[in-house]
């Protein structure tokens, strides 16, 4: 039996026995093999897994679709599909921040360049998802030097969607924009997240603690 075949039957157990979690699937991204698109679409079918919907039932054909778009294109792939309808961006979001963190971070830097200018008014909820998912996905390279280059091509984004909400309802996406320089930020970036003022108690010291933890990360790679 191939470690395909292996996944598709552990899959199949799961769906009969009622455990089935989105999370199965998403291990198909740790090895990612072309062969389980027409097993795992197969599967959707069998069972009639749901397509993004308005309800609360978890949309499984849309994960299989997005994983197997994934497995067909690479990110590429998903990069394209992002403004499908019914916020099918989520799904990608979800799907992105699981794999590797270079493909990741490609896929976020190319999604997210627009937010260096701010963020337009009907993609809130497109940005809000987008900074939970980097978020998520950075902590994997939080303790990691990062490239020049990755850092400047991050930091406007990063400032763009700080000064688009800070000070406002929605500032928790400040927050974790804030957070995120503990990856994607370098020493020179600490006197500006020590400048950040939130309105939010619990967030007031956020830029003070993530520019410490860049300092001590720094001071500690010297030779």
């Amino acid at each position: 039996m191939t470690e395909v075949e292996k996944f598709i039957k552990k899959l199949h157990r799961l769906e009969k026995s009622g455990d089935l979690e989105v999370e199965h699937l998403l291990k198909a991204l740790k090895t990612p093999d072309p062969a389980l698109i027409e097993p795992l679409r197969e599967m959707s079918r069998q069972y009639d897994w749901q397509p993004m919907n308005d309800d609360l039932i978890a949309p499984m054909a849309a994960w299989v679709d997005t994983i197997c778009i994934y497995l067909e294109s690479g990110v590429t792939g998903l990069i394209k599909a992002i403004n499908r309808p019914k916020q099918f961006f989520r799904i990608v979001f979800g799907t992105i921040e699981e794999l590797p963190p270079h493909e990741a971070l490609d896929a976020f830097l190319q999604l997210g360049e627009e937010f260096a200018r701010g963020i337009p008014p009907k993609k809130k909820s497109f940005a809000k998802c987008y900074i939970y998912a980097l978020t998520h996905s950075s902590r994997s390279i939080k303790d990691e030097k990062i490239g020049a280059r990755t850092h400047d091509a991050f930091v406007p984004i990063l400032k763009g969607l700080i000064a688009a909400t800070i000070g406002t309802k929605d500032e928790i996406v400040a927050e974790h924009a804030a957070i995120c320089f503990e990856a994607l930020g370098d020493t020179s970036d600490t006197e500006y997240l020590k400048s950040l003022t939130f309105n939010e108690k619990r967030y007031k010291n956020i830029g003070k603690t993530v520019a410490k933890r860049i300092i001590k990360k720094y001071e500690h790679s010297k030779p």
